[in-house]
């Protein structure tokens, strides 16, 4: 008969060596997909919805779904609460980052499609799970996602009267949101 603590030793270690496997395998992929045979499946037919290849050409962009001062604002606190709710759970960094370089990793080959729905599937797929049984429960996984959502969203929808960017370009919004707090702590803004 297996203890419980046994076996949550157990699912810890499993989840985060799964984790850690698809960073690595995450970020190789980064790194070798302008490489013969992966760019060769490379999205070839762009989505008119989907005209920015990298960050930098979004960011522009990204910026102009933010010009007025209050829905960056609201940005700032969502993103300060899910950054300070993921520091006070460090666990949940693990599969947060394997999630997200997976997510990072399938945009050059998901530009053809006109969401970012394939960036969010990946995403799920690999955070939630891993997450859950990393931290035991069902809510904590949602929250840093609560939190930064429900606080940008009402930016968007109350203030800019526009549809977030996060609907075509996840990741990369994602980004947008920490570099746009970077640019804010800068004086930029």
């Amino acid at each position: 008969m297996v203890k419980l603590d046994d076996q949550k030793g157990t699912s810890l270690i499993y989840s985060g060596l799964v984790c850690t496997l698809i960073i690595i395998l995450a970020s190789i992929a980064i790194q070798i997909r302008d490489v013969s045979p992966l760019n060769e499946y490379i999205s070839k037919n762009i989505s008119s919805t989907k005209p920015y290849a990298t960050f930098e050409e979004f960011y522009p962009h990204y910026l102009s779904e933010h010009t007025q001062q209050t829905t960056r604002q609201w940005h700032y606190v969502g993103t300060t609460l899910s950054l300070l709710y993921l520091l006070t759970n460090p666990i949940l960094s693990i599969p947060m980052i394997a999630a997200g370089l997976s997510a990072y990793a399938i945009i050059p080959y998901s530009r053809h499609l006109s969401t970012g729905l394939a960036e969010v599937i990946l995403f799920v797929i690999i955070y939630f799970p891993s997450s859950k049984l990393l931290t035991k429960s069902f809510i904590k996984p949602f929250l840093p996602f609560l939190l930064g959502y429900s606080f940008s969203w009402i930016g968007h929808f109350a203030f800019e009267h526009n549809k977030p960017a996060a609907f075509i370009y996840p990741t990369y919004s994602f980004f947008g949101d920490i570099y746009m707090m970077y640019d804010a702590i800068k004086g930029q803004f």
